[in-house]
């Protein structure tokens, strides 16, 4: 019933748009608007929701902000949600600057002026506020999607699917996407379950367009132009200068190549402990990587195309070959004192061993050469320092992961690619078009450059494979696709509060969207109808047969429009002006056929709803009728009505009139004549020759459009955009309507009237095929076996009602609820002390695959083995109920690499000695750390709720004591 519209398409803004925008006087901003911008904004006053698909460093963030000042304008409030917290404090920043103090910053660990009228926060806050029915929501009038194609996410995407289906219907959507091939179909799924317009806006091509080129023995060689054209001569060049290489070093003579340990220790990556060949192998691809970036390096400034962004899909391969360029040095002599004062004045905030860890020493040096690392493994706060050096042009080249392409606008004049490989988690795989496309798109900036230019770094001897290569570049973009899956917190939360059942949550999912299977009765229908279709009676008529089909459907759209048009005229000053006493309209509906009227004046509203919507707005009318057809028409009861194309002449013998209220649904046809007319005098029915004169003037207009045809009344004066495209249709098609050969049969309505049934049936036939198609409810299998995991370990009742295990578990988001709700419920953690309690935590939130063995004390190891313990039953529990979940992989779940490192920190041990503990990279250590302080105040609200004071007091110790120094240290940004 909710599709998308999609008014941009083909139709430009208005010249006099920015009339209608007080708004935009509020925000300065130093470049003209693109009309995809425009587009957005439009709607947003219009009180709409949008989904913009726009191309990276677009300029997506010109919509969010716009409605975050409208909200302020209406003073409600405007909630903008992103997938990393990392994101959420780069906004922050951005929207303070632009909007003073009145934005807040809501995280797991942070809490900056909640009552602010602009809030930023990750999703899951969000979810945990519609979860808890929190009185903030109610003030809410934009929630700001950004990064949707973060729905994508295996771990976290079914987190905006389930924030989407609860928010409430007051609340207007605005989704910020990379170009995805499937916006339309997102759309419609958020445009059904909110049951509201969501209008695509998408951007036809890249602002900087952007040029690829691979990069092979020192040259670069264009594969792809500014306008997407594959050049296969580039390919070519590059593929003969790798081989040309690789048969010289094959012929070279070796001699000085071999030794063993000859690997420079300053790559950071050590030496290959293999057996010789291998050994010597390994070192001699060291060298070639630091020759590689050094020649490129050198290649890049010389050719002026620093800054640059260095895509690579390795922590350790980022420090490599930053660690590999020893002697290179991008900064002027006033750079490095710019980049020195920030440095000193940041890292002030920290301790003094904090600032002497060999991280942040190594990170001082390169980014005084302006070079820097942005990956996971970094400390936060050099993460930010890399991050705002970047955007002050401070930074020349930069070795990034992936995440780097995610968010905040920070454009390069260049990107390179170290390759086009990535380990997916699960396996090494080639680079996906999307992902490709989102770090590409940081190459080229708005006003600087006229061009991007993305480089493939050919390292090997052989170029990439053309195909591949092609695919991954021009290729389609991934589509955006359910990672919908049901969690007993889910599933808990939704049984609580039973606003929602979880039958409804699965229905209004994304992934239930394409694939529900069509319930037995509904098939039972469908054929039933495709029976009554072929049984039906068959047009055999000689005038008809031709285009009465073509007929039906331009009527029904005709009829469509001015429903429409209608529904707009009635609800604006300008229409209601238009609608009053004397006008003459045309009447179309199932008890006239075209029947010229005067309306006399409005009949009372049914409710205030309908006063202030203007539906169901009905008029009292004097109608002109034929009395013999008029029993005809009566017949046809239920017919679609024609389309207006010249109005009812009575014959003079069987003409009169009738006094009726119709709804503004049944007008074909608001005309631009107007008669005198005494309304009180008909409507008292005291006046029969007013009303006989009334009569008179419809039988002489109606005589008149035989010659002069029906001339609608001018609607110029309503300026909306949408209108005057329908009512531009409209008039067209009614143009066409007397050149269908179908009008000239005599028994039209009654051919017309079959045709209708037909059409009546095939629409129901093709409703019941897409809900067979689309109605398959694939998790409900799994919902019934986690019924029986959470029946079977006492969550909930053999009704399905909440017991205290379950109320517990609703707690806790940011761990295994199963598990930590049975450690807390059967007094496992009385007997260990703070410290010893937030080191076993540890294991429910650290998710590095590897890390050292820890060495545990006797009673974090005896802690260890009871967690494993109840996992295991849990797990048999899970297995046994048929749910699809390993029990080895249940288990192997917990992480408890870091279990010691965060028992030390726990007791008071710097940070600089707990990274001694393990070879984790300081930057997972402190998100390890960070997210446990969420799990702490979980378990905290959880102990409140069953009124464990000991338990409690332990959390808030165990806060206290991992709340310090570098690992909570003030963001940047704030």
């Amino acid at each position: 019933m909710y599709n998308l519209y999609s008014p941009w398409f083909g139709c430009n803004v208005p010249t006099d748009y920015f009339e209608f925008l007080p708004i935009i006087a509020t925000i300065q901003y130093s470049f003209e608007l693109d009309v995809f911008q425009k587009q957005a904004i439009y709607h947003l006053e219009m009180g709409e929701s949008v989904f913009v698909a726009a191309h990276t460093s677009a300029g997506k963030t010109v919509v969010a902000e716009y409605a975050i000042a409208l909200a302020g304008k209406h003073m409600t409030k405007a909630i903008y949600t992103s997938p990393i917290k990392a994101l959420s404090n780069q906004k922050f920043r951005d929207f303070k600057d632009t909007f003073g103090e009145d934005v807040g910053i809501l995280t797991g660990d942070v809490q900056i002026r909640p009552e602010a009228s602009c809030l930023i926060m990750t999703t899951e806050i969000l979810r945990s506020m519609l979860y808890r029915g929190a009185d903030l929501i109610r003030d809410v009038e934009f929630v700001i999607f950004d990064e949707v194609h973060y729905v994508n996410d295996l771990e976290r995407g079914v987190v905006w699917e389930e924030v989407i289906i609860m928010l409430p219907a007051h609340v207007n959507l605005i989704l910020l996407s990379a170009t995805v091939p499937n916006t339309k179909e997102f759309a419609g799924w958020v445009g059904r379950t909110k049951k509201k317009d969501i209008y695509v806006i998408s951007t036809p091509k890249r602002p900087i367009p952007l040029e690829h080129f691979l990069y092979a023995t020192g040259e670069l060689q264009k594969v792809v132009d500014a306008e997407k054209k594959w050049l296969s001569t580039g390919w070519k060049n590059a593929s003969d200068a790798l081989s040309k290489k690789a048969r010289e070093q094959k012929n070279a003579t070796p001699a000085s190549r071999g030794g063993r340990g000859g690997g420079s220790r300053g790559s950071g990556g050590g030496g290959s402990r293999g057996d010789g060949g291998r050994g010597r192998s390994f070192q001699a691809m060291q060298q070639v990587d630091r020759n590689l970036w050094i020649h490129m390096i050198g290649f890049l400034s010389k050719k002026q195309l620093l800054p640059v962004v260095v895509f690579t899909f390795s922590k350790r391969k980022c420090d490599e070959f930053a660690s590999g360029l020893p002697n290179i040095d991008l900064c002027s002599n006033s750079e490095k004192s710019k980049v020195h004062v920030f440095i000193e004045k940041n890292l002030s905030r920290l301790h003094g061993d904090d600032r002497q860890l060999p991280q942040v020493l190594r990170m001082r040096q390169l980014l005084k050469r302006g070079i820097a690392v942005h990956h996971g493994g970094l400390l936060p706060i050099i993460k930010e320092m890399v991050e705002i050096l970047f955007a002050e042009r401070l930074v020349k080249v930069l070795f990034a992961t992936e995440t780097f392409a995610m968010g905040v606008n920070m454009p390069a004049r260049t990107v390179v690619f170290s390759g086009t490989r990535k380990h997916d988690g699960r396996n090494f795989r080639d680079l996906l078009p999307g992902e490709y496309t989102q770090m590409s798109g940081r190459a080229g900036r708005r006003g600087q450059d006229k061009t991007g230019v993305v480089i493939i770094a050919c390292s090997g001897d052989e170029a990439p494979d053309p195909t591949n290569l092609s695919k991954m570049i021009l290729g389609v973009p991934t589509k955006l696709e359910s990672q919908f899956r049901l969690t007993y917190n889910m599933i808990l939360n939704l049984l609580r509060v039973e606003a929602l059942k979880v039958e409804e949550m699965i229905k209004r999912s994304f992934s239930e969207n394409t694939s529900q299977k069509m319930l037995p009765e509904n098939q039972k229908k469908f054929a039933e109808s495709e029976e009554s279709l072929n049984a039906l009676q068959k047009l055999n008529c000689t005038i008809c047969n031709a285009d009465i089909e073509n007929f039906y459907e331009a009527s029904s759209r005709i009829v469509d429009l001015n429903h429409k048009l209608l529904e707009k005229i009635v609800a604006s000053p300008v229409g209601m002006k238009a609608l009053n006493a004397g006008r003459i309209v045309v009447l179309n509906n199932s008890f006239h056929r075209n029947a010229a009227a005067v309306l006399l004046k409005p009949a009372p509203l049914s409710s205030k709803a309908s006063a202030a919507t203007g539906q169901d707005r009905s008029f009292y009318f004097l109608i002109l009728i034929d009395k013999i057809k008029k029993q005809q028409i009566s017949s046809l009861d239920g017919i679609a009505p024609l389309p207006a194309t010249r109005v009812l002449v009575p014959d003079i013998t069987s003409h009169g009139q009738e006094i009726g209220i119709h709804s503004f649904t049944g007008i074909a046809v608001i005309t631009k004549t107007n008669v005198k007319v005494d309304c009180e005098a008909i409507l008292n029915k005291q006046d029969d020759l007013e009303i006989a004169r009334v009569t008179q003037e419809l039988l002489k207009y109606a005589m008149e459009t035989t010659k002069t045809g029906i001339i609608e009344n001018d609607w110029a004066k309503i300026k909306e955009l949408k209108f005057q495209e329908r009512l531009k249709e409209k008039m067209a098609l009614l143009s066409q309507m007397n050149e269908y050969q179908c009008t000239r049969c005599p028994d039209l309505n009654e051919h017309y009237g079959l045709v209708h049934k037909q059409w009546l049936l095939k629409d129901q036939i093709e409703v019941l095929k897409r809900t067979i198609s689309d109605q398959n409810l694939e998790l409900l299998p799994d919902y019934y076996q986690r019924i029986e995991v959470l029946k079977r370990l006492n969550f909930i009742d053999v009704n399905g009602t909440v017991q205290l295990k379950g109320r517990v578990a609703c707690e806790i988001n940011s761990a295994d609820e199963l598990i930590l709700t049975e450690l807390i419920l059967e007094n496992i953690l009385a007997d260990f002390e703070p410290a010893e309690i937030v080191a076993l935590l540890s294991c429910f939130v650290f998710q590095e695959k590897k890390a050292s063995e820890p060495n545990l004390t006797p009673k974090l190891t005896k802690g260890k083995e009871i967690i494993l313990g109840i996992a295991e039953r849990i797990a048999k529990e899970q297995y046994s109920c048929g749910l699809d979940v390993s029990p080895d992989d249940y288990i192997h779940g917990l992480k408890f690499g870091l279990v010691e490192a965060v028992y030390e920190w726990a007791r008071g041990m710097s940070f600089k000695h707990i990274t001694e503990l393990t070879d984790v990279l300081e930057g997972s250590i402190v998100r390890c750390i960070t997210r446990l302080d969420e799990t702490l105040r979980e378990v905290k609200g959880a102990s409140k709720m069953i009124g464990d004071s000991k338990l409690y007091k332990k959390m808030e110790e165990a806060e206290e004591n991992i709340k310090r120094d570098i690992v909570f240290a003030t963001s940047l940004y704030f």
